[in-house]
């Protein structure tokens, strides 16, 4: 959960967030830490004044008859605070939504994730030919693309679809891949509020690029809008 706070003309946060298996974002005090929110008080009001807001529309109900700081400050907390909490009830979609971005990237290229020692269940790949782990890996199985990623691209993430279970196949599919390992390892390096728009950023910790700097927007729906790795 976080605080919201207006000081000086700006919107600063304190506490923490969590967005599933991207970590746990932190402001140990107003403002310092990786949470962050965009927008000035003039911008928010302006948007509010359109009769359809692009950026505020869903935020509304928590900002109307709202116009200093302090009481804007109170409706964005409890906007995003509800948020987190629809996070947590839905962690398997975004767990999943998050997956299947990044293993679609891996499987795009045919990383060769065995090369980093912290990404390997310790003997999971004894029997395999070691000369040709990219086909015995990637060549012999289906893609997720064409299994997985049609029902997370820009969908929502909150409960209202059926969606494939993204890790429980993955995870059958690569028993060699160490799933809790990588979340362990994760490294949330910043969340940025914008609007209906949450922008967060990670990395893994173990230091072979296999996450570097991954990259989503998740709207009010927690749909994945913006995906990038590297």
């Amino acid at each position: 959960m976080i605080e919201i706070q207006y000081k000086n003309g700006t919107f600063l946060a304190r506490g923490t967030f969590s967005m599933g298996i991207a970590g746990v974002y932190e402001n140990k005090e107003f403002g310092q830490g990786n949470i962050t929110i965009g927008d000035t008080l003039e911008g928010i009001l302006r948007e509010l004044r359109r009769e359809q807001s692009s950026f505020y529309e869903p935020l509304r109900p928590f900002l109307k008859d709202r116009t200093d700081g302090a009481a804007v400050a109170g409706g964005l907390e409890a906007y995003y605070n509800q948020k987190e909490t629809e996070i947590r009830k839905n962690i398997k979609q975004i767990n999943d939504c998050i997956l299947c971005h990044f293993f679609d990237d891996l499987e795009a290229c045919e990383y060769p994730f065995w090369e980093i020692e912290e990404a390997v269940v310790p003997g999971s790949l004894d029997g395999y030919d070691m000369d040709n782990l990219d086909r015995e890996i990637y060549q012999m199985q289906e893609s997720i693309g064409r299994w997985g990623y049609e029902a997370y691209d820009r969908k929502p993430n909150n409960g209202t679809m059926e969606k494939p279970d993204i890790e429980g196949r993955l995870r059958r599919q690569y028993p060699m891949f160490n799933f809790d390992g990588l979340y362990q390892s994760m490294i949330p390096e910043g969340i940025h509020f914008h609007g209906r728009f949450m922008e967060f950023q990670f990395s893994d910790g173990w230091g072979g690029e296999l996450i570097c700097a991954g990259y989503d927007s998740f709207d009010e729906n927690f749909a994945s809008c913006d995906w990038h790795n590297h």
